[in-house]
């Protein structure tokens, strides 16, 4: 999501991005910058110089964020297992809670 945050960044119509905008939109440090930036070049999503000095991106080229429905469905999928897998997770913590908590309350009982 980050790489098409970062090319929808150069579809706002300028041609120089600098890093601070991509670093608050990407959510990232500043070190981390250029190295999304390649991660987009090498993705073949963005055609654009690093300019070190000035700290920008000069974009020439980028690749428009495109969303089939089939894609939507195949996400909606994957959410909702990792939904179901979240839900037993938390079942499996709180049954173990339980368990944790009458044990320790049964060897409360034991000393006493």
């Amino acid at each position: 999501m980050r790489l098409m945050s970062l090319v929808d960044l150069s579809l706002n119509g300028s041609s120089q991005i600098p890093y601070s905008i991509i670093k608050d939109a990407l959510r990232i440090d500043d070190i981390e910058v250029e190295s999304w930036v390649v991660k987009a070049i090498t993705a073949k999503l963005l055609d654009c110089k690093i300019g070190q000095m000035n700290q920008v991106v000069i974009v020439s080229r980028c690749t428009e964020r495109c969303v089939w429905l089939y894609q939507w469905q195949e996400l909606r999928s994957k959410l909702t297992t990792w939904r179901g897998n979240i839900a037993g997770v938390i079942s499996t913590i709180q049954t173990n809670k339980i368990t944790e908590d009458s044990a320790q309350q049964m060897q409360g009982l034991a000393i006493r």
